[in-house]
This record gives C-alpha cells, structure tokens and sequence, in this order.
C-alpha cells in the first residue's frame, strides 16, 4: 500500500456506479467536503458536518456516500485491483 490519496474522481465514479440513484452533487459534495473517508465511528459527525453545511443533502445519502467511499478506498490498497 502506498500513501498517494485516493483520487476522489475515481471514487465518485465508483460510487455513482454502484449508487446509480444518488445524486451526483451529493456524492462530490461529501467527498469534497471531507476529502478523505472517516473512519466508520466518525460516521456521526460526518453526517452532520454535510447537513448543516449542505440542509439540501440528506442524512442517509451521506451515509451511503460513505459506506461506498470506504469500500472504494478498500478495494484501491488491493494489487489486483486495478
């Protein structure tokens, strides 16, 4: 595993191909907010860091957003991956 960031257009098209529902706003305005994923007990504030900033973003989209951020970043460390 290297230390190079993840490349959040990677991420939001990985994202949006396995959300094709979300709203492509929502997905860049998590990742641009937060710029990397949280650790999943930060979740919480997280969530409520993008509604006070985004009232228009819902909690369960973040949530969403989140979950496939992290699984994204999990599959990036693998060798085979790509």
């Amino acid at each position: 595993m290297d230390d190079d960031p993840l490349d959040l257009g990677e991420a939001a098209a990985f994202i949006l191909g396995e959300r094709p529902a979300l709203a492509e706003d929502t997905v860049w305005t998590v990742l641009n907010e937060l710029q990397d994923p949280p650790v999943r007990n930060a979740d919480g504030m997280a969530v409520d860091l993008i509604t006070r900033l985004y009232p228009h973003v819902r909690p369960r989209d973040v949530r969403v957003v989140l979950d496939e951020w992290r699984e994204y970043a999990r599959l990036a460390v693998e060798d085979d991956w790509d």
